[in-house]
């Protein structure tokens, strides 16, 4: 057994300062986005990487001190389509990438973020449900794709 084989993926990704770099670089691409950022309105950046980092964290064999909701709860009034998933992995892969991050590494992460596919997509709005009384549902149509329309 190597000693890679020893280490979780959190340790072998270098803890929780790559975990914070990756996701402050991730979410600088997904609130600039111009379909993914509208998702992210109501929602302050330092607030959402700290919770993805401690989400992390968990996931990849680190500290388990994250208690927030998870993955399918959290996202139950946001309309996640097939497309609008694999946009936003390819921002995770170039986010990894920009960070220095190995492509072993990478990899893995990625296909960690890919496992979660089935449990967040929706086939239709009518999926989606608000987490409490006052949630509006969240969907919003590929900008790329209207402006193609209107051409």
């Amino acid at each position: 057994m190597s000693n890679s084989d020893k280490q979780t993926l959190f340790d072998r990704l270098g803890g929780r300062a790559t975990l914070e770099k990756v996701q402050k670089i991730f979410y600088d691409k997904l609130f600039a986005h111009p379909w993914l950022s509208q998702y992210f309105v109501d929602v302050e950046q330092e607030h959402i990487e700290f919770q993805q980092t401690e989400f992390l964290m968990k996931l990849f064999g680190g500290p388990e001190i994250y208690r927030g909701r998870p993955p399918v709860t959290a996202h139950i009034h946001a309309y996640i389509t097939d497309e609008l998933f694999d946009v936003r992995h390819e921002i995770l892969r170039d986010s990894l990438n920009e960070a220095g991050i190995p492509e072993d590494l990478s990899n893995e992460w990625l296909n960690i973020d890919a496992s979660f596919r089935r449990a967040l997509i929706k086939k239709s709005i009518s999926q989606c449900k608000g987490r409490w009384k006052t949630d509006k549902i969240l969907a919003f149509e590929n900008p790329e794709r209207s402006n193609k329309k209107s051409a």
